[in-house]
């Protein structure tokens, strides 16, 4: 019996140490983005309380956000060109204190929600993690952390619960630029797919490329080009960049499921 109850103990104390939130970065449409909070535990009332809150992400130099929701300080922008050349840092701080919803492990909650100002054609967005150099050199400044009491009682201890990133951290500007003539009249389906998505509309294709929300370039097809097969990818968001042999272009969203 007392053995059952000590390796019982290790397991609740396990349990207890496990809950944690990873932050990830979501790109809900072309210039909109969130930051979401994954949990690694479920949580019911008492929901957990949080105090306070920090993270940072880059985006080309002279481009700004706007639109921050969820209780954030106004960014603070830094340039960062001794780190990282030709990028700007946004520190977003929580200035309110927040009671998360209910949760299950896994699903992620939306902790903010912004607007990229400007359109950029080149560049990226990124969530930066604590072992990043920057960070390293001025943490109190850009380090993530997640203070609160998973309790959900405000009497209790706070602790930082925040356990790194996961997910898509970085998108890429350039998957959206397009040229000034756009192709019309196209239309892709089925969009959600889980494999083939044929494309209608346009009998002067040239090259099919597809890319990831990273920005990488995932697939290219240059014959059999009104077929694209995704069969082989991970489920996620995709743009298919489609481009005629008159110099015209298009992007489109795919969603593979």
């Amino acid at each position: 019996m007392k053995t059952k109850l000590v390796l019982l103990a290790l397991v609740l104390s396990y349990a207890l140490q496990a809950q944690t939130y990873q932050l990830t970065l979501i790109q809900n449409s072309a210039y909109n983005y969130s930051v979401a909070a994954i949990p690694d535990f479920n949580s019911t009332a008492p929901h957990p309380y949080i105090n306070d809150q920090n993270f940072t992400i880059t985006i080309p130099d002279g481009v700004t956000v706007s639109g921050v929701s969820g209780g954030y300080a106004v960014p603070i922008f830094t340039d960062i060109d001794a780190f990282n050349p030709g990028e700007d840092a946004i520190a977003f701080n929580l200035v309110q204190d927040i009671v998360l919803p209910e949760h299950t492990i896994g699903t992620p909650i939306v902790l903010t929600t912004f607007s990229v100002d400007g359109s950029p054609t080149s560049g990226a967005i990124s969530l930066l993690d604590n072992t990043s150099g920057l960070v390293m050199a001025a943490p109190s400044i850009f380090s993530s952390f997640f203070i609160g009491t998973l309790s959900g009682d405000l009497i209790d201890s706070a602790t930082n619960n925040y356990a790194g990133q996961t997910g898509t951290i970085s998108y890429s500007f350039s998957t959206l630029s397009t040229t000034s003539e756009e192709l019309t009249g196209v239309s892709i389906y089925p969009n959600p797919t889980k494999r083939l998505v044929t494309i209608k509309g346009i009998d002067n294709l040239q090259l099919v490329e597809v890319f990831n929300n990273a920005g990488q370039r995932v697939l290219g097809n240059s014959s059999n080009l009104n077929i694209i097969d995704l069969s082989k990818l991970p489920s996620g968001l995709y743009m298919a960049k489609l481009y005629s042999n008159t110099g015209e272009s298009k992007i489109v969203k795919l969603v593979k499921e």
